[in-house]
Order: C-alpha cells, then structure tokens, then sequence
C-alpha cells in the first residue's frame, strides 16, 4: 500500500469535509483551482508554523515571506465564508434559518468580530483535517497488514449498515469493533506524539529524579516539560508484554479499563486537542 499516496488522498477528503463543517461548504464551491490554492496554502502554512512551534523563543528569526502570503490566503479564503454567512443571516432574518453556517452565526453571536470568528475557524480547521487524514492514513496501513482485523471489521459493518445506504452517527455508535481498532491505531500512532508544557508556578513532579528515578523533580517556574505520549503508549507496565503490537481486541472487556491517562492520543485537560471530536 502506497501509504504517502493514501495520506495525501486522506488530507484531501478531510479538507473538504472539514470545510464544508465549519464554512457550511466546501472550498472547492468556489472552484477547483480554489480548493488546491487553498490545500497548497494551508500545508504550507502549516509545515512553517511547526518549525517555528520548535524555534520556542526564536521564533521570530524565522518568518519566510512566502509563510506570510500562504497565511493572507487562508485567511482570506476563510473571511470570505464568514462574510457570506453574516450577509446571508442579514438576508433571512425574516426567513427560518439554514443549519449549514450554524458554526460561523454562533461565534459571531458570542465573538461580534469577523476576523476573530475567522481565526476561530481556522483554528478548528488546523485540529480538524490534519488529525483526521493522519488517523486514517495509519488505519489503513495496519488494515492492511492485519487482514484477519479487516475481516471482522467488514463484518461487522455488513451487519450494522445496509449496502449501498449511507451510513449515520447512529449507526456508528453500533461499531464497537471499529471504535477498539481508532483506539488501538492512535494508541500506536498517536495524532500528538511529543508535546511540551511549561509551569506556571515552582512545582514538583512525584519521580523522575535521583540515581534510580524515584525521586521528586523541581520544576521552576517558566520552564518546559516535555513528554512523549508515543512512548507511554507503548509501555509494557499498561499494556502487557505485547504493547508494540497491534490488537485492538485489548480494548474488548476489561483489559484496559483502568489505563486512565495512560491513553492520551489527544492529550488532555482544558487544552485538550479539538480534533478529538
């Protein structure tokens, strides 16, 4: 399987239903070429912004002119659905309103700022697409290397979802079988590998520290933890001797009821990542 082809099919397709969600249409209604400029703008908007994410405090030194102007498209692709929608709502007051800009009237009510609807939109755009291509990417990369998995997925849905129909949220709620193999890929390949955090206040953490690690740690304030959810998914100490290996029946029954925290594909808390929905 062509694993790149198949992610760049997936960031594709997850462009496209990511904005129509949250623009109430898809890019490509302005036109095709638009939905392309649109995709080359956003990748690289935000492959630049990853690099400058690692850059911490030096940031600033690295600024290419072409990252600006990727930027200045998206923003301007995404201001041109927020004005549509804010004009349309102008224009049906007298009318029952439509579901499909729901989204943009809502944060406007609450905002009364196009641009900070727009950067908002943006934002759920970024945590969207990017973690959902990459999660099915990863799935069909196991799939098919696990064909006895495949096998029962397919079953499984044959048994749920009418062929030829469409399927719904409630029909997805009776996959079960699905949702332990989205777990079991994110638990290998977690959508946020590596992450940091720095203290808001001198604090300690429990271990980590001395000769054998089971020492408290001083965290002064201002400095960065980093942590590594991909790591602490394959530990053997929450996931039994076959951790590394890919069975997503562990998460059948109660094997893996009590991992907690152990399982952070999205991390967690207030800043939890918005494209776990």
């Amino acid at each position: 399987m062509d694993v790149l082809g198949s992610t760049r099919e997936s960031c594709y397709f997850t462009l496209a239903t990511t904005t129509a969600l949250i623009f109430g249409e898809q890019v490509s209604s302005i036109g095709d070429d638009v939905h392309d400029t649109f995709a080359r703008s956003f990748d690289y908007a935000s492959m630049i912004s990853a690099i400058r994410l690692r850059l911490a405090d030096l940031e600033w030194a690295y600024k290419p002119k072409a990252f600006s102007e990727a930027c200045d498209t998206v923003k301007k692709y995404a201001s041109h659905f927020v004005n549509k929608a804010l004009e349309n709502q102008s224009s049906e007051e007298s009318q029952p309103k439509t579901e499909s800009q729901a989204l943009i009237r809502d944060l406007y009510e609450e905002l009364k700022d196009p641009k900070l609807v727009r950067d908002q939109l943006v934002h759920v755009l970024i945590a969207g697409r990017d973690t959902t291509a990459c999660l099915m990417s990863w799935t069909f990369f196991l799939l098919v290397r696990h064909p006895q998995v495949l096998a029962r997925l397919r079953d499984e849905i044959r048994s749920v979802i009418p062929e030829k129909s469409r399927m719904t949220r409630a029909q997805l709620r009776k996959l079960p079988y699905l949702r332990c193999i989205l777990n079991e890929t994110l638990r290998l390949y977690p959508q946020l590998p590596v992450n940091v955090r720095f203290a808001l206040k001198t604090t300690l953490l429990p271990v980590g520290g001395g000769a054998d690690g089971k020492s408290p740690v001083l965290i002064p304030r201002g400095a960065g933890v980093g942590y590594s959810v991909y790591h602490m998914h394959r530990r053997k100490t929450l996931y039994g001797e076959d951790a590394n290996e890919f069975r997503p029946e562990r998460w059948e029954g109660t094997e893996l009821e009590h991992v907690g925290w152990g399982f952070m594909p999205f991390h967690g808390g207030p800043r939890i990542c918005l494209g776990s929905e």
